[in-house]
């Protein structure tokens, strides 16, 4: 039974292979065989191929989706020529998050290239900084929802409310922690597949080098690969309590050194007829749907803090603030999502991805704690009218003295902060080392490109005179 079942699938990833190669270009296969002679090469040979283990970081971008159709049919033509092949490990993220509309398209992906029955691939999902297998279930509980979502509010309010580096250099944060995990405990070589242009990708290390500096790492020991995983992930756990000294990073992490494998050279195939983007179900999908390396970032939500952040604090319109983010991109030809479909899309996925509320995210757009209070009182003016009675005792619950309960709630709500985290913003105890990683993180948006100080966050700009 075993037998006939071996030859039936055998059979199956045949057709799948040949399916999968008429509809690509002559350029496209021509790729799957350099990518074959690749990856046999850093096996040692075809007698090693099986002990390898591939992982692709699968974005919503055309890039990515074309990656993943080479790398199965290089995947199948292995197996087919020598009865082993590589594992391999899909990784599918999104940030902020993986809303329906891109775990649809994924799967229809997937399914194309019929990854989901077959043991020698694995699908997963990142949510939260958590993994889980690919689907509809996300990978985080509510605990560690809500842990993610102070840590993401935490930062905004230390690097002074910029929207481009809280869904921006966080982002590669994040991303770094999921890649550990799943690199971490794993037998056999690794590879890193990355479709990352050389420019990104050397700004990409230096970034992460800079970064390591400020937590006592000596950063130019560590091997790219360190930096992209090991390094990142560690910065990570900086950023969950900012106010304990960083612990350096092992320089030899459980999951070895993985080999990074660049592919960017094989994906440039200006004759594209688009038959590969209608088999892997991708015509439905828009002409600006994600940006960033490798199409991990999500400019819906990216475009409503900007729209909040021009409405409260430079009190504009909201459009106004949305529309000119999207502007931006430099692509005229598509559509601004108008009025409420936005704004109502965009909440709900950071409402799923961290469990923030629009008045929290207004909250730390303001900074209104940081600095001894500096914002606080045109934050409550301008947002909370109501409030404004209460001023004295906000001060007074940030200083740590006896208040009415009913205040140090509202500080709790309305920021989605713990209220030591609060009163820590409020007294500016952060070390000097921490302040400097901070304001390093807080100028790099999701192309890690400089950003502009902001007007608005006062405890970066006060601190850095210290």
């Amino acid at each position: 039974m075993t037998e006939t079942h071996d030859q039936a699938m055998h059979y199956i990833y045949q057709q799948v292979l040949q399916r999968l190669l008429e509809h690509m270009t002559q350029a496209q296969r021509a790729s799957v065989q350099l990518l074959v002679q690749r990856l046999l090469v850093i096996a040692g040979g075809q007698e090693h191929i099986g002990n390898v283990r591939v992982l692709a970081l699968h974005g919503v971008d055309r890039r990515s989706a074309h990656l993943l159709a080479c790398l199965r049919a290089a995947q199948l033509s292995i197996a087919i020529r020598h009865a082993t092949t590589f594992h391999l490990r899909v990784l599918a993220a999104r940030l902020p998050t993986l809303d329906d509309a891109a775990l649809a398209l994924h799967d229809r992906c997937f399914s194309a290239l019929f990854l989901h029955d077959d043991p020698r691939v694995e699908l997963l999902r990142a949510d939260g900084g958590q993994l889980g297998p690919f689907g509809a279930r996300q990978a985080c509980s509510a605990e560690q929802l809500s842990a993610a979502g102070n840590a993401w509010l935490l930062f905004g309010h230390l690097v002074g409310g910029q929207p481009d580096a809280l869904l921006g250099a966080r982002g590669y944060l994040d991303m770094g922690t999921s890649l550990a995990q799943v690199l971490g405990g794993q037998a056999g070589e690794q590879i890193l597949i990355s479709a990352v242009p050389l420019a990104q990708r050397h700004r990409l290390l230096a970034w992460g080098r800079r970064c390591l500096r400020q937590t006592g790492e000596v950063a130019h020991s560590l091997t790219p690969h360190n930096v992209l995983v090991a390094g990142l992930e560690q910065l990570g756990k900086v950023l969950a309590d900012p106010w304990q000294p960083p612990v350096p990073p092992m320089h030899q992490p459980p999951c070895g050194d993985p080999h990074l494998m660049t592919v960017e050279d094989l994906l440039r195939h200006p004759d594209d007829s688009g038959s590969l983007d209608r088999m892997l179900g991708r015509l439905e999908m828009q002409a600006c749907q994600a940006q960033g390396p490798a199409g991990l970032f999500d400019p819906l939500p990216l475009a409503h803090l900007h729209g909040l952040k021009t409405q409260h604090l430079e009190q504009r319109t909201y459009r106004e603030g949305a529309q000119a983010f999207y502007q931006r991109l430099r692509q005229p030809s598509v559509p601004w999502p108008h009025g409420r479909v936005l704004r109502d899309e965009a909440q709900a996925r950071l409402l799923a991805a961290y469990g923030v509320s629009e008045a929290q995210l207004v909250c730390q757009l303001f900074t209104p704690f940081d600095a001894q209070g500096h914002n606080l009182e045109t934050f409550v003016l301008r947002c909370h009218p109501g409030m404004r009675v209460a001023l004295p005792y906000l001060h007074r619950a940030l200083q740590g003295r006896p208040c009415p309960e009913p205040v140090s709630q509202w500080l709790v709500d309305t920021s989605g902060l713990q209220l030591t985290q609060l009163r820590a913003l409020y007294a500016g105890t952060l070390g000097s080392q921490a302040r400097r990683l901070f304001r390093l993180l807080g100028q790099r948006d999701l192309w890690l490109r400089p950003l502009p100080a902001s007007p608005y966050g006062g405890y970066l700009r006060l601190q850095a005179a210290k």
